[in-house]
């Protein structure tokens, strides 16, 4: 049998967390299904030498500031992992991991079932909040089928 809530986030990263923190404001029922094993989204995929391109002061979700950076730095991609790390845990946002969303579809006039590798899901809605990770837009470039050198 189908679990049932108001809404479904598919997606567990940066705005799935700021949705979270204003549905869980407004006493629906909610939940978070994130494809990753833990907390972080993309970020946890980054390269060491990522940071964010925005200062922290800019950078923070809802009701909790990113704490700041030496002399004004950009975060770097650890500092932004802890960061989110110590947001799923002060917010306990009710995530379940990893579960893989293969399809929404209609379930009547109402609702929406989600179809997941853990189960059915039925919701009145569903927030889209994958980012782009899972399917990057990589150009089409001429020639680059011979290009030798590593893409990023």
């Amino acid at each position: 049998m189908a679990e049932q809530f108001d809404v479904v986030i598919v997606g567990g990263g940066q705005a799935a967390l700021a949705a979270s923190y204003f549905l869980r404001r407004t006493g629906l029922t909610y939940v978070i299904l994130d494809n990753g094993a833990q907390a972080g989204g993309a970020w946890v995929h980054g390269w060491d030498s990522l940071h964010l391109f925005s200062p922290a002061s800019y950078s923070s979700l809802p009701g909790w500031p990113m704490p700041d950076t030496p002399e004004g730095s950009y975060p770097t991609r650890d500092e932004v992992l802890d960061y989110l790390h110590r947001y799923e845990a002060r917010y306990t946002p009710p995530i379940r991991r990893p579960v893989t969303v293969g399809r929404v579809e209609r379930a009547g006039e109402k609702f929406l079932n989600i179809r997941t590798n853990a189960g059915d899901f039925l919701s009145r809605a569903v927030i889209g909040a994958t980012g782009t990770w899972s399917a990057p837009f990589i150009p089409d470039v001429a020639g680059h089928e011979f290009f030798g050198g590593t893409q990023i």
